[in-house]
């Protein structure tokens, strides 16, 4: 977890330094996730009962946040890694291998999911916290080198990744709040 997290942070200080380490690790993305994204996720998860200490809110709706934040996050990255490499193909003259995919996924939801432990912990809604994940384009964009995207598709490139990988877990987030009351 230590490792992921000092990657995590070297991504959001510097993020083409970051994806050059992260690919010099060449870890797998299922050590990866299994190391540091779905513990990260479960940390975030428990980060929805924080507020409990600032306001009074209902134990069930605590949980059933909880369970949303969790959820939105782990099927984001399934997802996201499904259609961003059906996508990929079309900004890159030789399509990245899936474990690189699958890898900047996972990096790039950690980020958003540390945004979200953040706004959790903070006892008021701060306004900076609300445009942070727009940072997470400049990560992605940094990314765009490795995954091997072609120069005059970097804009068509940050397009796939803002719909395949940064409006998912929000959107995921919004539907389970559609269908519980």
């Amino acid at each position: 977890m230590l490792k992921f997290l000092g990657s995590l942070l070297q991504l959001i200080i510097s993020p083409a330094k970051g994806w050059a380490d992260i690919a010099a690790s060449g870890k797998a993305p299922a050590d990866i996730a299994s190391a540091g994204f779905y513990p990260l996720l479960a940390i975030t998860a428990c980060s929805e009962f924080v507020p409990r200490f600032y306001r009074t809110i209902a134990l069930p709706h605590m949980i059933e946040s909880a369970v949303v934040t969790f959820i939105s996050y782990f099927i984001s990255y399934f997802l996201g890694a499904a259609i961003f490499m059906a996508l990929v193909g079309k900004v890159s003259s030789d399509t990245p291998e899936e474990k690189k995919v699958q890898t900047f996924v996972i990096y790039n939801l950690s980020v958003l999911a540390l945004i979200t432990l953040i706004a959790n912990c903070l006892p008021t809604e701060l306004s900076l916290v609300a445009f942070l994940p727009l940072f997470t384009l400049i990560i992605m964009w940094a990314g765009a080198r490795y995954l091997n995207v072609d120069e005059g598709h970097t804009a068509r490139f940050m397009a796939i990744c803002a719909i395949t990988v940064l409006t998912p877990p929000y959107i995921i987030s919004e539907l389970f709040s559609l269908i519980m009351p």
